[in-house]
């Protein structure tokens, strides 16, 4: 039994309790694992985790996972159905029984489900309590922090040992194989990585081809790996050749400096929103704000993407503990795209970099 799942379940319970919610019904997804200890994927076959605030646990499953693979859970009791069944009709049945009227569902609930939950409790509320699910997540305990830390620095050590590989001709592939591979060599159980060279470098969520490495280049890599169920998640943007041109060189110290006041703006108290808006506010008076096209950054942990999100009208306040990247850029189509990005930890006083590879622009030599 994992006390760590029930606890911060528990911690999700207080919180419903105070709204009202007599029931916590979970999918498959991260949320079901972190809370109950049993990690699930998304299939056709329905599978829940019922958490009353009062009441007794359980889930309904799948007769194929009747054993719960296995694994240990912090409650074990379950209720089965089989491949002719509906299993939205068990479901629906059992918080029936239990005279359950205020039902809470996340955001990752597939809408069909739901729907058919809806249709066949008509008297029962469903209410959106994402946000209670999602703020337990988000302040981590020191053991989560410092598997972070450890995914953060598979990934250090992996880009230093990849870019100094750099050579003409490489192919964004080919420094993808290097990246994901290095990671997983270090003990990440799953990697990815972007890789762009070049003008390539302008599309934020450009996937790695085979366009070939050339003198005079920027290389942007943004790569995480998980490691024992936490993710890192870091870009860098190096250069490849001699010297960068003047305008290289500003985009990317404009875009380093938004990066620190964004650091240097995070602390406990202020709002999401106005960490974006410290980096935003300074690449906006450079005259670049209009190729800054995303959010600052979002939070990190059992997902790359979770809350709490770094973006404007954000009015979340950041607390001590929280896991986050710091990740503006300048996107110019067609000719330079420029990304610094770190993992950082909210601390008492400010904010904590988990990320530690260089950011002052690193030049590799032709070769």
């Amino acid at each position: 039994m994992s006390l760590f799942e029930k606890k911060r379940c528990l911690q999700v319970l207080d919180l419903l309790k105070k709204d009202g919610v007599d029931v916590l019904v979970l999918f498959p997804g991260a949320n079901i694992a972190y809370y109950t200890g049993f990690p699930i994927g998304m299939s056709e076959r329905l599978a829940a985790a019922v958490i009353p605030v009062e009441d007794d646990p359980y889930f309904i499953v799948n007769k194929l996972e009747g054993e719960l693979r296995g694994l240990e859970p912090w409650f074990k009791k379950v209720y089965i159905w089989d491949e002719h069944e509906d299993p939205v009709d068990l479901l629906a049945e059992k918080l029936k029984e239990a005279g359950y009227t205020k039902i809470g569902i996340s955001v990752e609930a597939p809408w069909g489900w739901v729907n058919s939950l809806k249709e066949k409790l008509p008297e029962a509320e469903m209410v959106d309590v994402s946000d209670q699910v999602g703020y337990v997540r988000m302040v981590k305990d020191p053991k989560e922090i410092a598997l972070i830390e450890k995914a953060c620095r598979i990934s250090d050590e992996t880009m230093e040992e990849a870019f100094a590989q750099l050579h003409t001709g490489m192919t964004e592939k080919e420094l993808q194989a290097l990246m994901t591979g290095g990671m997983v060599k270090r003990g990440a159980s799953r990697a990815f990585a972007g890789v762009l060279f070049g003008e390539r470098a302008a599309l934020p969520h450009g996937g790695a081809s085979e366009r070939k490495l050339k003198p005079g280049e920027f290389v942007l890599v943004d790569m995480g790996g998980l490691y024992k169920g936490y993710w890192s998640d870091c870009t860098r943007t190096v250069f490849y050749g001699d010297e960068p041109t003047k305008k290289q060189s500003e985009i990317y110290e404009i875009v380093l400096e938004a990066n620190r006041a964004a650091y240097e703006a995070s602390r406990p108290g202020v709002t999401c929103e106005s960490i974006d808006v410290a980096a935003r506010d300074l690449i906006e008076k450079t005259g670049y704000g209009e190729y800054f096209i995303h959010r600052l950054g979002h939070g990190i942990g059992k997902e790359i993407h979770e809350h709490p999100y770094m973006v404007r009208n954000n009015g979340q306040f950041l607390e001590p503990n929280m896991v986050y990247s710091d990740e503006p850029g300048i996107y110019i189509v067609g000719e330079i795209g420029v990304r610094v990005e770190d993992t950082l930890v909210c601390t008492e006083d400010g904010a904590r970099s988990l990320t530690k590879f260089p950011r002052t622009l690193r030049k590799y030599r032709v070769q």
